[in-house]
């Protein structure tokens, strides 16, 4: 997979763990209502639906999305919740992901389709998921999870400031290095398959740490 592959992967992943955090939110907020606990439900300050972004080239499925500029307004955790699904499903449809349209699970759908994707399509799907990994995660106060991997030093540039990012499976977490220094291209040094100009450095784990990574601890001897 590119580099495009695989930050849109690690936003999918991201957002399912971000996503079960505001599901535990939404229930709780149900459950109070229903035993009269609480007289509304919580309120929020969320934005409208929307897209900062205006992704994608010349023939990108996702089309291109107006931003939009209208004021914040107050939400629950339910809102959050039916806003960030219909989302999820709109993009779903977007690439005519299989399964898309029948009730299935929009996220799961999505991070089954992204790898076989065109990388084009990928970044812009990648692009849509961050951003609504970034505002679910701003509405639970959560960062995305990671940890340092300590004393491995970057395959770009040789600095030791490589960052795990741990949400999803094992087999899913991807390296990104703190630096955020950008691939140039199929000759960088990064050594890393598919690699495209301009695009923030990522790895898959197993790369950075050999063939016994999905064994071996998330961090490593100096």
């Amino acid at each position: 997979m590119t580099p495009h592959h695989l930050h849109a992967l690690a936003a999918a992943w991201s957002l399912h763990t971000a996503r079960q955090v505001l599901a535990v939110h939404v229930d709780r907020e149900r459950r109070h209502n229903a035993n009269g606990l609480l007289d509304a439900a919580p309120i929020l300050r969320s934005p409208t639906y929307g897209t900062r972004h205006a992704p994608g080239d010349h023939g990108d499925p996702t089309g291109t999305l107006l931003l939009d500029t209208r004021p914040t307004r107050d939400t629950t955790w339910s809102d959050l919740h039916r806003r960030l699904t219909g989302k999820l499903r709109w993009l779903a449809q977007q690439i005519d992901a299989p399964g898309a349209g029948l009730g299935l699970d929009p996220l799961a759908l999505l991070m089954t389709a992204l790898p076989r994707l065109q990388p084009g399509t990928a970044a812009a799907i990648g692009r849509h998921l961050v951003d609504e990994e970034r505002w679910v995660r701003d509405a639970i106060r959560q960062p995305r999870p990671t940890q340092p991997l300590v004393g491995i030093p970057c395959p770009h540039c040789g600095e030791r400031q490589l960052v795990v990012q741990t949400a999803g499976p094992i087999d899913a977490w991807t390296v990104v290095c703190a630096t955020g220094r950008h691939c140039t291209g199929p000759d960088c040094r990064c050594g890393m398959p598919g690699a495209v100009e301009g695009v923030t450095h990522i790895w898959p784990r197993s790369v950075v740490l050999g063939p016994v990574a999905g064994s071996a601890p998330t961090t490593g001897a100096g």
